[in-house]
């Protein structure tokens, strides 16, 4: 999720430890130890491929947060004896490891058991800014720190906290009804896959985008809860899964493939060779795109992976998934502009 939510759900976890004590102090200590893990974005990394594969790993590894929260808490503690040494360690572990949970519910991916390396877990169940589940955590946060003391405040708090643990538990639940949907819809229509991915669309657990693939294909469509007799229209599009024996040698493709859970395609644009990550985003304008590799008289050479920048969703293609979550009728047939230019984007 973004900083913001994090400090704010970080500011609410400490709270819950430690508010009867000193509630704007927990409060706050909460927050600023919440956003410590998304402070790895200022690291350098080699190529823009690795800083967008390695962030939220170590710095977000619940085995790294927990052999540092003690230290951190004796640290704390011998600071500020406003809570026990036992209290700064529950805070402080409980602000870290709840970050990189909420985190791993959304579809980029964390690295929750680094060092070890299986694939990010990305569960996907809530879009990366969601303000149905971060304004009751602001609402309480705000009135603590204006009123630590008041029992309105605490109340704010309280329900926002709970409303927003039950938030994530609906995104959970209905992200698993859209995967069963979805098969129904791809044995009803005969379409053979390897694998599904189902996401919210943006800024919402409504309308939800489902992503099937194989090996020579890719399927995007939508279903709302709303939905009622509609099945699920899938529009399909090649991965160009012709060019993968040309990256065999090709370091990048695997990291890719790694970070992506193998959602990815690729295709040729004059002698330049580049992959898109087909999970964040929506046909036919992606997130991330990297050129992976360049063509030269027939030999694919591997060059320093580069991110180009793509168009991203305008407040009028907002309002139509508005629409499209009340009325099955209404078509997501996107036409946003092509990349035009090849501009290297540093950083995240």
């Amino acid at each position: 999720m973004d900083t913001l939510t994090q400090a704010l759900l970080g500011g609410a976890v400490g709270y819950a430890v430690a508010g009867k004590v000193s509630p704007r102090k927990a409060l706050l200590w909460g927050a600023a130890v919440a956003v410590l893990p998304d402070l790895d974005v200022f690291i350098p990394y080699a190529s823009d491929l690795d800083a967008v594969t390695m962030h939220r790993s170590w710095s977000h590894s619940w085995l790294v947060q927990s052999a540092v929260a003690p230290i951190l808490a004796f640290l704390a503690h011998k600071k500020d004896h406003t809570f026990d040494l036992k209290t700064w360690w529950w805070l402080i572990w409980l602000a870290l490891v709840t970050h990189s949970a909420l985190d791993a519910l959304t579809v980029y991916g964390t690295q929750l058991f680094w060092p070890f390396m299986p694939p990010p877990v990305s569960i996907g169940s809530v879009f990366i800014i969601d303000p149905v589940y971060s304004i009751p955590l602001l609402a309480g946060f705000i009135a603590i720190v204006l009123r630590p003391r008041s029992l309105t405040s605490r109340r704010l708090m309280l329900s926002g906290f709970v409303f927003s643990c039950a938030y994530l538990t609906a995104g959970l639940m209905t992200q698993n009804w859209v995967v069963q949907q979805t098969k129904v819809a791809l044995q009803q229509q005969q379409i053979k896959y390897d694998k599904i991915l189902v996401t919210p669309t943006p800024f919402n657990i409504f309308l939800w985008r489902t992503l099937v693939i194989n090996d020579e294909q890719y399927y995007q469509g939508f279903h709302s809860v709303f939905d009622h007799k509609e099945t699920i229209h899938f529009s399909h599009y090649n991965r160009q899964s012709e060019l993968k024996p040309l990256l065999k040698d090709v370091h990048a493709l695997q990291q890719l493939d790694w970070f992506s859970h193998g959602f990815y395609a690729l295709e040729q644009k004059q002698h330049k060779i580049i992959a898109r990550d087909l999970r964040m985003g929506i046909e036919p304008t992606y997130f991330f795109h990297f050129v992976l590799a360049e063509q030269q008289q027939g030999k694919v050479s591997a060059i320093v992976p580069y991110r180009i920048r793509g168009e991203h969703i305008s407040v009028q293609d907002l309002r139509r998934f508005w629409r499209r979550i009340w009325d099955g009728k209404v078509q997501l047939n996107y036409h946003f502009t092509p990349i035009t230019n090849e501009t290297a984007v540093k950083g995240l």
